[in-house]
């Protein structure tokens, strides 16, 4: 069984209009996974085009809707070209761009093309960006894996239970637990060293 992808895995099944159920349910995890993300990198673009002003909520929901809308419609994104998160900066550039040349004439220089050169990101951006990320390797992890396993998992790793808790929980010896998490950080490990969850998390 080859192993899934990130958002990579995601982004097939957003463009399979055949399962429309799937589709459905892809984009619903779509939003979920990177509303937070798009928020902050649509911040800290604004907050560098206006010389650090407070961008406005609703103007920043309104770039990451119109964000959302060009993924879909251009559907332009090829991972073999570059990162996604690359490719959802220089979306949302161009967003920011666009609206704060439509609200007025800036008081500092001219904004630079939005589709090219956006700004560097910034630490808060990354750390959205990572927490999308851990989110998208847990699912594949869900789905590559039994659910008893996953739910030990989950248990231990996720929600903070000792090992003989669980056990005590789920009614089995503590070998059990040890012995299941073992085969799923093992797993967990070699879905994380997928090429496309290295290159999006570490470059």
């Amino acid at each position: 069984m080859p192993l899934p992808t990130t958002s990579l895995s995601l982004l097939s099944r957003l463009r399979d209009e055949g399962d429309h159920a799937g589709w459905q349910f892809s984009w619903k995890r779509f939003l979920e996974l990177y509303h937070e993300p798009l928020t902050a990198m649509a911040a800290g673009i604004y907050r560098h085009h206006t010389g650090n002003a407070i961008p406005p909520p609703q103007a920043i929901e309104d770039v990451v809707a119109s964000v959302v809308v060009d993924f879909f419609k251009r559907d332009r994104f090829d991972p073999n070209r570059g990162r996604l998160r690359t490719y959802l900066r220089l979306l949302t550039n161009a967003r920011v761009v666009g609206m704060l040349r439509k609200e007025k004439p800036l008081d500092h220089d001219p904004i630079p093309d939005g589709e090219e050169n956006p700004p560097k990101e910034t630490p808060e951006e990354t750390r959205t960006f990572q927490q999308s990320l851990l989110a998208t390797l847990i699912e594949d992890l869900r789905e590559h894996i039994p659910l008893r396993q996953f739910e030990i998992f989950e248990m231990v790793k996720l929600k903070g239970a000792s090992p003989d808790e669980a056990a005590a929980e789920l009614g089995v010896h503590r070998g059990v637990i040890d012995n299941t998490i073992y085969k799923v950080m093992s797993r967990l490990r070699e879905i994380a060293a997928n090429p496309e969850y290295q290159e999006e998390y570490y470059s």
